[in-house]
């Protein structure tokens, strides 16, 4: 009976490892290629799948910042400079960009909203006063994200993985997303930095990292996907009343600032120079019932001098250090992901992804782009 009882117990215990280290279900595959035509850095930033066109900048330096339609194989359909001051500019620098709903372009900036059409030719324009300007360089870092559908649309108005804390700010004051109001066109705040758990205990008024929002919006119903950059939560909420549908539990295989929760300075390693720690990147939103968490995982302080002493890209723009969580109906599924050409920019339709091609050694007379596919094993 003693011998028959052991054999079961190694039997369950057996079972219960290969379901816990089974592999992946879930692989990336290369299925395209995209060349497009610059020299300069393009970012993407929207797709129209009906028009197979793509939205987003080149970024030519000196010369300033375009905003560009591109065909689905990277021509350039058309571009145009529009950060100034005459009648079709944006005044500030543009934090998000995306296509609208009646195939026109929004371009949000932490001043105004601005629509062109695909011309960039301004349609209209609405002004709004933040509650904290943020300035960024190059061009927009990441997709509109619209709130209501109309005329007067409401957003969210510091875009996603950008700091919007003022030199004052507390942190346990903090509210993490800050959206126009079409209805009374006003600032309005939400999700207290303080309702995270990660962050219960934080109580000085100074804290020595920025804490970003990270967030995406389902274009089929409207549900907001929120996280921060130092978070072990995907929290899914309406925007309409901001009540929490869902609560999304994440673990990383490498995050050892969340090792303790509530967060402690300590677990940061911070020194000098820096931070070097892991930190949440981007959500992608798969048009099925997957979604998916990009993090780069964190590095030591001799390995990061000693990638400076080779001429190294910058780690967390090094492919190596990026990883996708997956998630399947709210469950993480085991392991993590990697693409080792590049970084990706944004979901595409048919569960692909776009990526942005950094690992290229040799010099081109494109800008490279490809596209990967989620497929089952």
């Amino acid at each position: 009976m003693k011998i028959f009882l052991i054999k079961t117990s190694l039997f369950f215990c057996a079972t219960f490892l290969s379901s816990t280290l089974s592999a992946q279900e879930y692989t990336f595959k290369k299925v395209k290629e995209i060349r497009v035509e610059s020299l300069a850095e393009v970012g993407i930033r929207d797709y129209d799948p009906k028009r197979d066109i793509y939205l987003g900048f080149i970024d030519k330096r000196s010369e300033g910042v375009e905003l560009a339609v591109f065909d689905g194989n990277g021509k350039i359909l058309n571009s145009q400079k529009r950060d100034g001051e005459g009648p079709e500019d944006y005044l500030s620098s543009a934090l998000a960009m995306g296509f609208s709903p009646d195939g026109n372009v929004f371009v949000q900036t932490s001043l105004e909203l601005v629509k062109y059409d695909t011309q960039f030719i301004r349609l209209s324009k609405v002004r709004f006063e933040p509650k904290t300007t943020i300035v960024v360089y190059s061009g927009p870092r990441s997709k509109f994200v619209p709130l209501t559908r109309g005329n007067d649309v409401s957003f969210i108005v510091n875009g996603t993985n950008l700091n919007n804390r003022g030199f004052n700010d507390v942190p346990k004051k903090m509210d993490m997303i800050e959206y126009y109001n079409a209805g009374s066109q006003t600032i309005q705040s939400v999700i207290p930095l303080s309702s995270r758990k990660v962050f219960e205990g934080i109580e000085d008024e100074v804290f020595p990292v920025s804490i970003n929002p990270i967030f995406i919006i389902d274009s089929k119903n409207s549900n907001l996907y929120f996280t921060t950059s130092i978070d072990n939560e995907i929290t899914v909420y309406n925007p309409i009343n901001w009540n929490v549908i869902q609560r999304i539990p994440v673990k990383h295989e490498f995050f050892k600032a969340l090792e303790d929760i509530p967060l402690k300075e300590a677990n940061l390693g911070l020194s000098n120079k820096s931070p070097l720690f892991s930190r949440n990147q981007k959500i992608l939103k798969f048009d099925s019932e997957l979604l998916g968490l990009i993090y780069v995982k964190e590095i030591s302080e001799a390995a990061n001098e000693l990638r400076k002493s080779e001429g190294k890209t910058f780690w967390m723009n090094d492919p190596e250090f990026q990883r996708v969580i997956l998630f399947k109906n709210g469950v993480q599924l085991p392991g993590e992901l990697t693409i080792p050409s590049g970084l990706i920019e944004m979901t595409l339709p048919n569960n692909r992804v776009l990526v942005k091609v950094v690992n290229q050694k040799e010099e081109l007379d494109y800008y490279p782009y490809e596209i990967w596919e989620l497929v089952e094993q």
